[in-house]
């Protein structure tokens, strides 16, 4: 192992799991994905998520595997796409012999990732005619010790599926464990690549893997999955399309509104850090409240509030993202027929807060992500203690 790059080697797995190892500047983490299918056993899925550690440390990527020359390519386009948006990221040579991959057997399928989200429902649904599969991965937004919130997911997430008449392809990885452990920025930058690591492993029933967007518009802002970039992670056998961003997330939940299996499974928390399926609270849950009750479908959503929070609003700190997301919320608002003042006094004195009141936010957050934090742990501590009990 050179402490100088960073080295992928593959280990031994069975059919439906891989493993390798990724190793850099003295550091190794064994990476592991499983699945409920049979997973390819080639470095392909490896290489982008390991070139972004690369592109993060200035390290060249190492393997003795011969690697797809699609995929060779899609490596340079994809660094040299996010060398041009982010100032700490420069191209690094990924160092393998090239290879042409043989002509995968015909019946592959059409797979789209599946979080339960609004974007994955409105992309799920659009394609209906078209997918064969939905792909959950957890390790991504809920985390691999969560197991209580990873069960009622999956469990919503499988009977969705089988609303939409689709199999449910079931993932499990610590692969996010790889960008947190070496600095590289989920939302940035890591996003798409791991789920293209996803796509690829999965190259033996699909040929085509949906990527759902979180965003709309043709001027997306840089991002780590993002309509210029997703395709990139694509390699001889599995093509990836960025799906969606013709569409505000309004019109995404105008698009599912009709969908009894979309409005009773809906997962879109993220903020909170405990085991409830939705907290309601967060920025995340309260804008989709407000997507839904545009829609006219909130009080049809059994897994949220009916009750939008205003004082929420009020004390949440927007980012640039969530910004977009309340400034298309005040939009299809004020389009609509629903008379509401004081929400839309909300978002607008939250897009637009006083020097006072983002200093007074941002302690806010702060103090909040602390709470939550605090939850979690309690919330993991008392997990291990009834392991450790249910032992004795």
């Amino acid at each position: 192992m050179s402490s100088k790059s960073v080295t992928i080697a593959l280990l031994p797995s069975e059919p439906s799991q891989a493993r390798a190892e990724v190793s850099w500047g003295g550091k190794k983490l064994e990476v592991e994905t499983s699945a409920n299918i049979s997973l390819a056993h080639g470095i392909e899925p490896w290489v982008y998520p390991a070139a972004l550690v690369g592109m993060k440390r200035g390290m060249p990527v190492l393997t003795d595997e011969p690697v797809d020359s699609a995929v060779l390519k899609g490596v340079e386009k994809a660094q040299s796409l996010l060398d041009s948006w982010y100032g700490d990221m420069r191209p690094v040579q990924v160092h393998a012999d090239p290879s042409t991959v043989a002509d995968p057997a015909d019946g592959r399928g059409v797979g789209c990732f599946f979080s339960g989200g609004l974007d994955s429902f409105y992309s799920a649904i659009k394609h209906s005619d078209t997918i064969t599969h939905v792909i959950f991965v957890h390790g991504f937004d809920i985390t691999l010790d969560n197991e209580k919130l990873y069960l009622e997911t999956v469990t919503a997430m499988r009977r969705a599926a089988a609303d939409l008449g689709k199999p449910l392809i079931e993932v499990r990885t610590n692969l996010r464990h790889l960008q947190f452990l070496s600095g590289v920025d989920w939302t940035r930058a890591a996003h798409g690549a791991v789920l293209a690591h996803v796509g690829l492993l999965l190259s033996e029933h699909l040929h085509t893997v949906i990527v759902p967007s979180s965003f709309s518009g043709t001027d997306v802002d840089p991002c780590g999955s993002h309509p210029d970039l997703d395709p990139l992670w694509s390699s001889s056998a599995v093509r990836f399309e960025h799906d969606g961003i013709e569409a505000t997330r309004p019109q995404k939940a105008a698009g599912v509104a009709h969908s009894p299996s979309a409005l009773d499974n809906l997962h879109v928390c993220w903020t909170n850090y405990g085991t409830d399926y939705n907290c309601g609270k967060c920025e995340k849950c309260v804008r989709t409240m407000i997507n839904l009750r545009i829609a006219g479908a909130l009080n049809r959503c059994p897994v949220l509030p009916d009750e939008i929070p205003i004082d929420v609003i009020g004390r949440t700190r927007f980012d640039q993202g969530a910004k977009q997301f309340a400034q298309e919320n005040l939009d299809a608002l004020r389009a609509s027929d629903i008379d509401d003042p004081a929400l839309e006094e909300a978002l607008e004195k939250a897009m637009n807060p006083s020097a006072m009141k983002q200093v007074e936010l941002s302690i806010h957050t702060a103090l909040r992500n602390a709470q939550l934090v605090a939850t979690a742990l309690v919330a993991k501590s008392s997990r291990k203690v009834g392991q450790l009990v249910g032992r004795g």
